[in-house]
């Protein structure tokens, strides 16, 4: 599955950075694509084994603000 979160607290390459490795890390997570112009997080992820609620709390608990 796919899903785009908005994440208007990317600024930087160093946030994306961030957040693709940190979200590359979580079992079933397949792929990362983040747009700094666009401020989305598009995440390839395996429905069984994460939940976009799940991807949302850890964007969230590494700092940035997600938007519903």
């Amino acid at each position: 599955m796919e899903e785009v979160f908005m994440v208007p607290s990317i600024t930087c390459s160093i946030c994306s950075s961030r957040i693709s490795s940190e979200l590359g890390r979580l079992e079933g997570i397949s792929g990362v694509d983040i747009d700094l112009k666009t401020q989305s997080v598009r995440v390839t992820y395996d429905p069984d084994r994460q939940s976009p609620a799940d991807i949302r709390r850890k964007i969230a608990e590494l700092g940035y603000e997600v938007m519903e």
